[in-house]
């Protein structure tokens, strides 16, 4: 295959950390006063890098050094006189830290004010002998530290077309001193600066990509985390398909996503080496055979067995689909829930900057569907073969644009059922006024410095104090920090005295509840004192219940059941004791208890005895499609209550005995069901024929002769042939030919 086509995940990852490398070189003056406030400065924009892009790599150039070392970038010593080259081009690591700590005591004693332009000239050198190659959106920079004092004269426009020349084109930063006022104009506050500062300026302003920072600047934007600067990517390019005949070119963006640490953890020693992970795999048998992992499949559970899926079944369960993003239908914007609109990311489905047209279609479409009040309902597929997703298209009309927002919406297995409390107390107007007054004190709108938009993740910001802490000081341990200190929100001083009147209306009580302590036998005796004599613990007489002495229980337990059901009965009556039974049987089959059978008997029996047919075989129906109930009342013949059983009752014994051999089916109304359904839909000769032959059956026959339930004669149906008596007599035949035979009606009955 060719590869430029083909390319695997490792490609495109090698691709992209490329894309965000930089080349940053480091130019200190250590004759500078302030250089341990830029030390500061440097250091903390340093750790930065290192945590927001690991793959930067990090130069060090020292200018002002009582000795000269420019052996890496194959220098003269007389051109870089006073120039040490601490550092090449290198991946940022945990030595470019140390070294930059050491700076002011290692070069502050005994260092020389020199020309910083040969410092910059060093720097450039440095780039031109970087072999690898530099994608062109990273970023090269060349960063200077100094203060007013520094000595700045000599070829400064040749480095400065250097900088200018090298690709990607270099950002130049100059640290330390104050150039400009915001108070004042520019070329008044250049024009009372000496010499030096004018050529510093001048620098800056020939570097295309040049700025100049003081130091309490640079402190400020180097002070706090600094969020990693992300750029706007489109996650699906394709068309909007209304119908079969209509296709908007739109892109989709995401506008909120829920952000990621920028880390990527390994697993390391205390020394901070690298771990490299050794896997073995093995059967679970005795002799564990080793499995060789491309052998592997991942086993999907079925019962208590393991169903293997390939690789190429797994490529196969994929859904297969084509990138899409299809209209459904519209709807009412009301008929979305306000909880199905709450999601983790936001996309915007937006026209092509260039596809004016485009942009006319979709502004019309998301037009007319803000004046009517509605949302679509779309099919995405985000590439090929995903999986589809279910979304709403939510107009978002303004003055100068209109989109469509997409939000996913839930499946049915996403939704969670679950009813929330219902409010059982109203609130009263002292308590409706305390609160209106709470909301209206805690605007937001009274605090316009404070931009919700600008609060940082408080668990990033946090990972990043403790990685840069680490790195500082890897002997010492992590300080503790209180969640509110990386969390930043508005205070309201005018808010105190509305929280203090929401407190005297909503009184607060601390109920204390009571903890039942678990009593063992050395709580119920005491151990033996040194004279070897024990002493039996008095029993508290709340401990002592006059209702288990007398044997009149109130509750049934699953120990003894069915003594404790006739207890019961006793104390609050039949039918209470007969409920309180039906959970225990719940109960014990849930758990596999035992004693299920003796329960339904006894159940069963006091159901017949006291009258309470109807609330036993509701039960038995609700509880016989479990296995271990089911089992039981075919093996014990334990069925539902008839009517000659219990007056109570007013099942056919047929009923109960169809009930039990045929798994709870109710025979009567199904036979009513479907007669019903015969006279209506004109099928009067299916169910006659399908009537007569299941009459032979005792169970059908009974419950027939007992409802009335007959063959269908033509006055309910047209679809019928039969007369009205021939319905009448193949339901009451019998009895018919039985009184003929009393009244000796012999010609009669040879005619019938």
């Amino acid at each position: 295959p060719n590869t430029k086509l083909c390319r695997s995940k490792q490609w495109y990852q090698r691709r992209v950390r490329e894309m965000s490398k930089s080349k940053i070189v480091l130019v200190v003056d250590v004759s500078a006063k302030n250089l341990a406030e830029l030390c500061s400065v440097f250091l903390r924009f340093t750790l930065q890098r290192m945590y927001n892009t690991p793959e930067n790599s990090i130069a060090v150039i020292l200018a002002g050094t009582s000795g000269t070392d420019v052996s890496q970038i194959n220098g003269k010593t007389d051109t870089f006189s006073h120039i040490t080259v601490s550092r090449a081009l290198l991946p940022a690591d945990r030595d470019v830290v140390h070294l930059l700590q050491d700076i002011p005591e290692k070069h502050a004693v005994g260092s020389v004010k020199i020309n910083l332009v040969g410092a910059l000239e060093a720097a450039v050198r440095l780039f031109h002998q970087e072999k690898s190659k530099t994608h062109w959106m990273s970023e090269n920079r060349v960063m200077l530290f100094t203060d007013n004092e520094a000595i700045f004269h000599g070829n400064m426009e040749f480095v400065a077309t250097e900088m200018n020349g090298i690709k990607p084109q270099i950002i130049f930063k100059l640290i330390g001193p104050g150039l400009y006022d915001n108070e004042r104009d520019t070329q008044e506050v250049l024009s009372s600066l000496p010499d030096n500062c004018q050529q510093m300026s001048r620098f800056c302003d020939q570097v295309e990509q040049g700025e100049c920072l003081s130091t309490e600047d640079a402190l400020e934007i180097t002070g706090s985390y600094k969020r990693k600067k992300t750029r706007q990517t489109f996650t699906f390019k394709g068309c909007l398909e209304i119908g079969s005949s209509t296709a908007l070119p739109v892109y989709i963006t995401s506008k909120v996503q829920k952000a990621k640490h920028s880390q990527d953890f390994v697993t390391c020693d205390e020394s901070g080496e690298k771990v490299v992970i050794d896997r073995v795999y093995h059967l679970n048998d005795e002799k564990q055979t080793p499995v060789d992992p491309d052998a592997m499949n991942k086993g999907y559970r079925y019962g208590k067995t393991y169903i293997p899926i390939s690789k190429i079944d797994a490529s196969l369960m994929a859904p297969q689909s084509d990138k899409e993003l299809q209209l459904i239908c519209t709807t009412k914007k009301s008929n979305l829930r306000k909880e199905e609109l709450i999601t983790s990311s936001a996309n915007a489905v937006v026209a092509a900057a260039t596809d004016t047209m485009g942009g006319a279609k979709l502004s019309a479409f998301a037009a007319a569907l803000h004046q009517l009040n509605m949302v679509a309902i779309c099919r995405y597929v985000k590439k090929r073969d995903a999986t589809p997703a279910l979304c709403a298209l939510v107009p978002n009309v303004k003055d100068f644009c209109a989109a469509l927002m997409m939000v996913e919406l839930p499946f049915a297995n996403d939704l969670r059922r679950g009813e929330l409390p219902r409010i059982k107390a109203s609130p009263t107007d002292s308590q409706l006024a305390a609160v209106d007054s709470l909301i209206d004190s805690m605007d937001l709108n009274s605090k316009p410095e404070y931009k919700a938009t600008d609060a940082g993740d408080p668990d990033i910001r946090r990972r990043y104090d403790c990685v840069i802490h680490k790195a500082l000081h890897p002997d010492k341990p992590i300080p503790a920090a209180a969640a509110k200190q990386y969390f930043n929100y508005p205070t309201f001083d005018e808010s105190i005295e509305a929280v203090k009147q929401c407190s005297q209306v909503f009184p607060i009580q601390v109920v204390e509840s009571k903890k039942r302590l678990k009593r063992t036998a050395q709580d119920m005796f005491k151990e033996e004192e040194e004279n070897g004599e024990g002493e039996m613990k008095k029993i508290k007489k709340e401990d002592i219940r006059i209702d288990n002495l007398l044997g009149m229980e109130t509750t049934i337990g699953t120990a003894s059941p069915v003594q404790n059901f006739l207890a019961v009965i006793n104390k609050l009556g039949p039918k209470p004791a007969c409920l309180q039974l039906c959970e225990v049987i719940t109960s014990l089959v849930r758990h596999g208890g035992e004693n299920v059978k003796e329960c339904l008997i006894s159940l069963r029996e006091c159901a017949v005895r006291e009258g309470l047919a109807v609330l036993f075989n509701d039960y038995l129906k609700e509880a016989f499609t479990h296995v271990t109930i089911k089992a039981i009342c075919l093996e014990d013949k334990i069925s539902l209550i008839h009517r000659d059983e219990s007056s109570s009752s007013t099942l056919a014994p047929g009923e109960a005995e169809f009930f039990l051999r045929h798994g709870g089916e109710n025979v009567k109304e199904c036979l009513i069901s479907l007669r019903e359904c015969a006279v209506r839909e004109g099928l009067a000769v299916l169910f006659n024929d399908y009537l007569k032959e299941a009459f032979t059956h005792v169970t059908i026959k009974a419950i027939c002769l007992e409802d009335k339930i007959s063959l269908i004669h033509r006055d309910e149906s047209s679809s019928s042939t039969l007369a009205p008596g021939e319905a009448e007599f193949f339901l009451n035949g019998d009895k018919i030919c039985a009184e003929l035979e009393e009244d000796d009606d012999d010609d009669l009955l040879d005619m019938l």
